[in-house]
């Protein structure tokens, strides 16, 4: 028979729970920050014509009905995309991978920074920023996933290849039904 004395007394929590209350606050915080920094993003992928530099038509919206889509905005500027940028060529032979350089100066300047930085993405040159405005973007390098016409997450900041890579797996857990808009050309 176990003593009295030998019970913890009542109120303490055990340390396997204030690990789990840790784990939970850090997985937790990352997705409400996100939720507000991105409040004003839209729920579903803007229905907009791009041309990326070479000249190719990107319509997000469609590109997004059967696969993730990941579309990364950054800046040539930017000193946490130039960490982050790596990780995300890495994903563009597993996930489509649309990238938007904003306000990063001309499609030469563009083009010669992606082969400095032996980038091969997919990019989309946003000089005066329309495209970052469209989506609310506030900051560089921010990351959002699309399914299915949906906005699944978008995150600002450093991530890594796993944290993209997961959001692109849940993104098919998460996916809402589609949206019916209509697609508007954006100027470029």
């Amino acid at each position: 028979m176990r003593n009295p004395a030998d019970k913890p007394p009542a109120g303490k929590i055990k340390s396997w729970q204030v690990a789990a209350l840790w784990l939970v606050a850090i997985v937790t915080m990352p997705i409400l920050i996100d939720s507000w920094r991105h409040r004003e993003a839209p729920e579903t992928v803007p229905r907009q014509l791009l041309l990326d530099v070479d000249g190719k038509r990107i319509d997000l919206f469609q590109m997004s009905q059967t696969e993730p889509v990941l579309l990364y905005f950054w800046a040539s500027w930017c000193p946490v995309c130039k960490a982050v940028s790596p990780a995300v060529e890495a994903l563009r032979d597993d996930y489509a991978v649309v990238t938007v350089a904003l306000s990063s100066g001309s499609r030469e300047k563009v083009l010669s920074f992606a082969r400095e930085h032996d980038l091969g993405f997919q990019i989309v040159n946003d000089p005066g920023g329309d495209i970052g405005r469209t989506w609310n973007v506030r900051g560089t390098p921010t990351i959002a996933v699309l399914y299915q016409g949906h906005v699944t997450s978008m995150t600002s900041g450093i991530t890594t290849p796993p944290g993209i890579s997961i959001r692109l797996w849940l993104s098919g857990l998460l996916a809402s039904p589609l949206a019916t808009s209509d697609a508007v050309p954006l100027k470029q």
